[in-house]
């Protein structure tokens, strides 16, 4: 009986941890812009799915480029070596709830710097410098993160803007994710405490 009791709460704990790690699904569509594949080395000008807007598919490794260690590809905000139109898609947010946002980015291929702004609806904006990253130059990618809190609950709209004249800057593993509530990860940690009391108890029996 104490068998299969531990057996019940063991898999009971187990599924409560998996569905903790996998209660927030990335709320951006095609965020590593793997959508729609291209062929090496790169494609100008390209709507990726799920978004709207025009920049350039470039395909990892191209010219020796460091990896962004995110699919297979990235996207150079700037279409072509014209002026940047930026992208931008419609994600829906619920009101008081905590949603992580984050995002790779790196330089242009010239080397040159840019600002990526981001924002998303009223609830967040700001911008991040591409100064010192240069992906072909061997520069790592840096990774943006922040939290927010929207005050609506409507569909806002992602957005990112480049302002630079020859790149717009790159971007890659756009992610938007809700953060589960305390409580969540309180029951996890009780279930687990009681998990590790039963093993206790049956070691000492």
């Amino acid at each position: 009986m104490k068998t299969l009791f531990t057996t019940v709460l063991g898999t009971a704990v187990f599924s409560a941890f998996f569905g903790v790690a996998n209660a927030s699904p990335n709320l951006v569509v095609n965020g590593g812009f793997e959508s729609p594949a291209i062929s090496p080395p790169y494609a100008l000008n390209m709507n990726p799915t799920g978004w709207t807007g025009l920049g350039d598919l470039v395909v990892q490794g191209y010219a020796g480029a460091v990896s962004s260690g995110d699919g297979n590809q990235w996207l150079d905000l700037n279409p072509g070596v014209g002026p940047g139109t930026g992208m931008s898609q419609s994600i829906t947010l619920s009101a008081g709830q905590t949603y992580q946002f984050s995002f790779l980015y790196n330089g242009g291929g010239g080397g040159s710097t840019t600002q990526i702004a981001y924002s998303i609806g009223p609830s967040l904006s700001g911008s991040v410098s591409t100064a010192s990253l240069n992906v072909y130059g061997g520069s790592p990618w840096a990774i943006f993160s922040t939290k927010f809190s929207p005050t609506v609950s409507d569909a806002e709209t992602l957005n990112f803007m480049p302002n630079g004249a020859w790149s717009g800057g790159f971007i890659d593993a756009v992610n938007v994710s809700a953060v589960p509530e305390p409580k969540t990860y309180a029951m996890l940690l009780a279930g687990l405490g009681l998990m590790g009391f039963i093993v206790s108890r049956k070691k000492l029996a």
